[in-house]
């Protein structure tokens, strides 16, 4: 009986053993399998480097927002450039006198792929649309910059 006891003892010995060793390869597994997912995330990214890229192509907020007619003004909460057309905007009373719709793009993925099917639309580089940015769409004309767009609407309400 006492034998029996004993080697109970000494394979729980060498199980200890065994993960104490295991504990000591742990830095290098973990190493390991890093490298191993940074070297498979480099050569997708080198054949597929549009994979993180999501398409503006069918999405939502288009169906949704874009008549044939509507006017979309798209801006940026921290714009400097659209704080001078939305203070325009207030001094002369546009939205009043004009109907459009105002699209913030910096903390709305929808309204930016919508601004980003717009500018295409228009035959835009769309990796280089900034705001203020203004699609008419009785025309089909995409406007950008604080100057234009005010001027867009200077005209439209007979100034």
């Amino acid at each position: 009986m006492t034998r029996g006891i004993t080697n109970d003892k000494i394979i729980f010995r060498k199980n200890i053993v065994n993960i104490l060793s295991m504990k000591k390869n742990l830095p290098i597994i973990v190493l390991i399998v890093l490298a191993l997912l940074a070297a498979s995330s480099f050569i997708v990214m080198k054949y597929n480097p549009n994979i993180l890229v999501s398409a503006p192509a069918a999405h939502p907020a288009s169906q949704v927002k874009a008549t044939s007619s509507e006017i979309i003004f798209f801006y940026g909460s921290t714009c400097p450039h659209c704080l001078k057309v939305e203070q325009f905007f207030t001094d002369n009373n546009v939205e009043a006198k004009v109907k459009f719709t105002k699209d913030e793009v910096f903390n709305n993925k929808d309204n930016a792929a919508l601004l980003g099917e717009k500018a295409a639309a228009c035959g835009l580089n769309t990796d280089s649309i900034g705001v203020p940015f203004l699609w008419d769409g009785s025309t089909g004309k995409c406007l950008e910059g604080d100057v234009d767009v005010i001027n867009f609407f200077k005209a439209k309400i007979g100034q």
